[in-house]
């Protein structure tokens, strides 16, 4: 929810005027809250009340559950979304919004797959968010592609908040939904506008999947151009639910809020699961308990060590996994300030323990007792151990280390 907030405020005064680079301002003057919002605030609300009516649905629930939320659905979009008659509504959307009589009207336009993320985050399976995420949106965007661009979303929200991995993310959205054969970089210039699920969803996915942190993954959308607070909102939801939002950021997002819209909002935050920032680290314990390699040392076999033909240094060339986890742990440390790890020398000497290269005392640590930022500071001196020193980091991979630092900050989130 609030990475659709964040999205769609970012996006607002690009929408019409896009802004494809990925330096600019995230809040101004000029931003605003749009329909973006309001609608998902209205999805979340029905989604809180027909739980606190029925409960979430039982294998033996009849339907009854869901003939609650699509009606509950109806109600609060017409009921919030007629105190913004001008928050940017599309033609028959609007029409819908104020009709006696309201009926799906076979849309397959992106609002289905912008509002949706209450379901991704509320469903206790995929196949749970699924159901929920058709029948939030069934009420105006029954289009099949209305719906999958729905459904694809709410998976992915999913899917990123119980820790898969981004490539797990991509292959479901591939097996199931669009083919994602393109780079954002490879279609900026011609990519145009446009409102459909099937021409903005695979590319709000492609913003997350080709991010290292919440805000490059809203940047990235605002410099896709096109309806850029749509396509925000949609990858905000899933950067949410797999980095979390940084507290400067969800701050100054939420001033932009109405007291209608925060109480919403507030109702929200109490109803969901607690954010777990730390996840976005910790999903890699199962990849690397069962990583046979991390690296190889790659030794230069046919350098002559002559002007024309020089031996190579020898280096490390890690895995796949390593790499984005080493990424990752970039974007949270500058996600997250608040853990000082620039200071990451002076924080290991602070509980005892000598920052070096190949520290004995960092692979011998006992962090039965550390807090977060201790075991952080542990991660951030081995990565940064290996800028000076080639091989450092395998080290710390290959005798467990990553790992039982790891498992502590899952004991401690």
């Amino acid at each position: 929810m609030l990475g659709v907030i964040v999205g769609d405020i970012v996006g607002s005064r690009f929408e019409f005027n896009n802004h494809c680079s990925k330096e600019f301002a995230l809040f101004t003057s000029e931003n605003f809250v749009t329909d973006d919002t309001i609608m998902s605030l209205a999805v979340a609300k029905a989604m809180m009340e027909a739980v606190k009516a029925k409960g979430m649905p039982s294998s033996q629930d009849d339907g009854k559950f869901h003939i609650l939320l699509s009606n509950l659905t109806t109600r609060y979009m017409q009921e919030l979304g007629r105190n913004y008659p001008d928050c940017g509504f599309g033609g028959m959307f609007y029409q819908w919004v104020f009709s006696d009589n309201p009926e799906p009207y076979n849309s397959y336009g992106n609002g289905a797959a912008m509002r949706v993320s209450a379901a991704g985050f509320t469903g206790r399976t995929k196949k749970e968010a699924i159901q929920l995420a058709e029948t939030v949106t069934a009420v105006t965007h029954n289009h099949d592609e209305g719906i999958k661009g729905a459904t694809a979303t709410a998976v992915a929200i999913y899917m990123a908040r119980m820790g898969a991995l981004k490539g797990e993310i991509r292959q479901q959205i591939i097996a199931n939904y669009y083919p994602l054969k393109f780079r954002i970089d490879d279609i900026r210039q011609t990519y145009t506008f446009n409102e459909t699920c099937q021409g903005t969803v695979p590319q709000a996915i492609t913003c997350f999947l080709e991010s290292n942190s919440f805000e490059e993954a809203i940047r990235i959308a605002i410099s896709l151009g096109g309806d850029s607070d749509t396509i925000a909102a949609i990858t905000g939801s899933i950067a949410e639910a797999y980095y979390g939002v940084p507290d400067a950021i969800k701050e100054k997002a939420l001033s932009y809020l109405d007291r209608k819209q925060r109480t919403i909002y507030d109702e929200w935050t109490a109803f969901k699961p607690a954010s777990e920032r730390l996840k976005v680290l910790t999903k890699y314990i199962r990849i690397f308990e069962s990583t046979e390699s991390f690296g190889q040392w790659i030794v230069d076999q046919k350098g002559e060590g002559t002007l024309e033909n020089p031996i190579h240094w020898t280096f490390v060339d890690y895995s796949d996994y390593v790499n984005t986890f080493v990424q990752e742990f970039y974007g949270f440390s500058a996600a997250h300030p608040e853990y000082g790890l620039t200071r990451y020398a002076e924080i290991l000497e602070e509980c005892g323990i000598p920052w070096g290269w190949g520290s004995r005392e960092m692979h011998q640590a006992d962090v039965s007792g550390f807090d977060k930022q201790s075991v952080l500071a542990l991660i951030m001196g081995a990565i940064r151990a290996d800028r000076f020193a080639e091989g450092a980091l395998l080290k710390f991979f290959e005798d467990g280390s990553m790992v039982r630092w790891l498992r502590r900050l899952k004991e401690i989130m």
